[in-house]
């Protein structure tokens, strides 16, 4: 590589190799996917750029490659080759603006996309319902609830009334509301056992 001492040069000069802005190089040191010179202050080209390809996510390569391409930077094998890096920078600024929007625009549809896919699934198979279904299903158990609540002075009162002793009223009355929030809870878990399954 020319200009480069023992294949040596500074992070500046590593980012236009690699056709990237200056703070990708600092990521890539944070990720220690750099190496550097004895003094830290050079980029070691060769080995960064090996450990830059060992290190890389398999399933970004097609993202990394339409980036590349859009900006004009050599891709796959070319891209190991072409160690000078000039070519790598769009020559007009405005085209390059233009060129990082459009890959902005895919890399977040492809998200969007990702999601949307990830909730269908998740649907398909159980995981989760549609929020209204929910809401309908909690709406009809709270209803039953309450009609339950509701009924237990008519249910209630003929019992109570032939009763005297206070501690046997109790008894009774919290047996009732026992069984109508034991009702409530199996509603609750057949919702919830329904999103399971």
């Amino acid at each position: 590589m020319a200009g480069a001492e023992g294949g040596e040069v500074s992070r500046k000069a590593f980012a236009r190799i690699l056709g990237a802005a200056p703070s990708y190089i600092t990521q890539l040191q944070e990720e220690g996917r750099l190496v550097l010179s004895a003094d830290g202050k050079k980029v070691r080209v060769e080995e960064s750029l090996a450990l830059i390809r060992g290190t890389a996510d398999p399933s970004k390569a097609g993202v990394a490659e339409r980036h590349a391409a859009a900006r004009g930077a050599p891709t796959g094998a070319a891209a190991a080759d072409d160690q000078d890096g000039d070519d790598a920078m769009p020559s007009d600024p405005a085209q390059g603006g233009d060129a990082r929007r459009r890959a902005k625009a895919l890399a977040d549809k492809a998200e969007t996309d990702a999601k949307a896919a990830e909730l269908d699934y998740r649907q398909r198979v159980g995981e989760l319902l549609e929020a209204a279904e929910v809401e309908h299903l909690i709406k009809s158990a709270v209803t039953t609830f309450r009609g339950g609540l509701e009924s237990l002075p008519d249910t209630l009162a003929p019992e109570l009334s032939a009763l005297s002793d206070e501690g046997r009223i109790r008894v009774v009355l919290g047996e009732a509301i026992e069984h109508r929030l034991e009702e409530l809870s199996r509603a609750f878990g057949a919702i919830a056992r329904r999103e399971q399954a």
